[in-house]
């Protein structure tokens, strides 16, 4: 498609557009995963200790 024709403006290009949206999604999965495991971890320890020492 030639620059100075009138439709170019109107034309996006698709063909790049899902590269890496796989991946994207699986890191931000992967952080709220760790995340929910780390406060649910976190709470297990605080609630032993709180029966311990109870």
């Amino acid at each position: 498609m030639k620059h100075d024709d009138e439709a170019h403006r109107y034309y996006y290009p698709v063909e790049g557009r899902g590269d890496g949206a796989i991946g994207g999604a699986a890191a931000f999965i992967a952080i709220i995963l760790v995340a929910a495991a780390i406060y649910a971890g976190w709470n297990t320890v605080a609630s032993w200790i709180s029966t311990i020492f109870s």
